[in-house]
């Protein structure tokens, strides 16, 4: 059964009804980063999951790599994606493509650096 929820922030601070924010914990090197999974297990979703994470100026998520790709849409702020050792200044409306087991990583500029992130179900 399909769901809809309704966007219900602004342009400061995204938000969504009836999906709960989560800070994204890990190791030191994650820094100011916070997350919603708009799209998942909750909803019934079996095939793909759509997340929206937020990073705060100067803040940066960890460097990693996973079997699985990704699909990002920026949709505010400025950031650079780092995958694997080329790093991309990317603005709103950019889209990126991290293939499975390559290294990335996503930091922001001077400002709050939001962006919706497409993967397979875990």
């Amino acid at each position: 059964m399909g769901i809809v929820h309704k966007f219900v922030g602004t342009e400061a601070a995204y938000d969504w009804e009836e999906v709960p924010e989560k800070e994204v914990g890990g190791p030191p090197e994650v820094i100011g980063v916070s997350g919603k999974v708009l799209v998942g297990p909750l909803d019934g979703a079996p095939n793909f999951r759509i997340r929206y994470f937020r990073i705060e100026p100067n803040g940066h998520s960890m460097l990693e790599r996973h079997p699985h790709d990704h699909g990002i849409f920026v949709l505010h702020g400025r950031g650079i994606v780092r995958i694997n050792e080329r790093l991309v200044e990317v603005h709103p409306k950019d889209v990126v493509y991290i293939a499975g087991n390559e290294l990335h990583q996503f930091s922001a500029l001077d400002e709050p650096f939001g962006f919706l992130c497409v993967i397979p179900p875990k």
